[in-house]
């Protein structure tokens, strides 16, 4: 009766993760509906139950599945070796059992958490269908580019640095502030509003950095997690981004342009210029890829100020050789299999441009400033 209710419970487990993926990928309103009312439900409950805690919850539990993982190895070895011992099969066995139903529960944490909402409507779609979808000009995405270089520019120089000339901010304060920004955010953007727990440095942010990652949502623990090693500049708009997560905006370029909007509305100058500087290289890129990849017809655009492009840094000198003193495994090495994992997830939820999908957010301040820098075009 125990092995029955055992493999019964298994297969609900597993049969209801699929069913939801499969429901989600065939309908966006059942994703959108599961995104306002269940999801945004839930994740203020769990993070702020998590949120209790100072340390990443969610870090905790990548080192508690390795020590599970190796013990399984043992334990396959062990059964495979031991099988005169009674004690080790029937000990290996419970330990078996035990190990596929935590793995069935977490693929329906992971569903419910994260794979949903990557079919949801995008923060195009929900909140800018008054602009009409067309294709831009490289004039336009010069003139929003331009912009950007200009805001950047003019607050560059109104910070307190160090002799290294690197900004000086509170860290501390940065994720209050992240906290406050985005809950204003709430008041324009409704799917936004509610609570935001505290963004979480993670521990291992040295090995983050080889990754050349700022930040990382945590699906299991619902989690907005930050790098601590990168620049502080940095710091603001990734708060952002990892904490706009939390509300169900799951695509990239969504929180790359919320954490990009929470930081230029501020009446902090130090997030305002980290907004900007934030996509600097998405906008910088996307003008030389226009351009052909043509160096000397690139370089007569209007370019940022030295101190912006000196800011424009993911770690400072100082970091990086602390990174490479205190690194196990190779950093190319490392940011090779993180550029697969993280390809592979975003293709296995349907997006099919993976990694560029980071890089669509220019198409969002494109639209956004449409109107403003440049003619607007509405849908009739």
């Amino acid at each position: 009766m125990k092995k029955t209710t055992y493999r019964i419970s298994i297969g609900i487990l597993f049969l209801l993760a699929l069913l939801i993926n499969v429901v989600a990928w065939n309908s966006r309103d059942f994703s959108d509906f599961y995104r306002k009312y269940i999801f945004q439900k839930v994740s203020p409950i769990q993070s702020g139950i998590n949120n209790v805690f100072s340390c990443s919850i969610g870090e905790v539990m990548i080192l508690i599945g390795l020590f599970l993982v190796v013990l399984l190895l043992f334990t396959i070895l062990a059964l495979a070796v031991l099988r005169e011992k009674k004690w080790v099969q029937k000990t290996g066995r419970c330990y078996l059992k035990t190990f596929i139903m935590i793995l069935a529960i977490l693929s329906l944490v992971m569903t419910s958490n994260c794979f949903v909402a990557y079919h949801a409507s995008d923060f195009e779609t929900i909140y800018m269908p008054h602009v009409e979808d067309r294709e831009y000009t490289v004039e336009e995405l010069i003139l929003v580019r331009d912009y950007v270089i200009e805001q950047a520019n003019a607050l560059a120089d109104t910070f307190e640095r160090d002799e290294r000339g690197y900004i000086i901010y509170d860290e501390e304060e940065i994720k209050e502030q992240a906290k406050r920004e985005m809950k204003r955010m709430g008041e324009q953007y409704p799917l936004l509003k509610g609570y935001y727990p505290s963004p979480k440095p993670i521990a291992a942010s040295k090995f983050l950095s080889q990754q050349y990652m700022l930040g990382y949502y945590f699906p299991f623990s619902m989690e907005a997690n930050y790098n601590k090693q990168m620049y502080v500049v940095n710091m603001p708009a990734t708060m952002c981004h990892e904490l706009s997560h939390l509300k169900g905006f799951m695509y990239e370029d969504d929180a790359n342009f919320i954490g990009y909007l929470a930081c230029i509305s501020s009446d902090d100058a130090f997030f305002r210029y980290s907004g900007y500087v934030s996509m600097l290289d998405y906008l910088n890129n996307a003008l030389f890829e226009n351009l052909g990849g043509n160096v000397e017809a690139y370089l007569q655009y209007k370019q940022c100020d030295i101190l912006v492009a000196y800011d424009n840094m993911f770690l400072t000198k100082e970091a990086w050789e602390e990174v490479e003193e205190t690194a196990v495994f190779d950093t190319e090495t490392v940011k090779k299999a993180s550029h697969t994992f993280v390809e592979t997830n975003l293709n296995l939820n349907g997006i099919e441009e993976g990694l560029a999908n980071y890089g669509r957010v220019v198409e969002y301040l494109l639209k956004y400033y449409d109107g403003v820098l440049y003619e607007k075009k509405t849908v009739s």
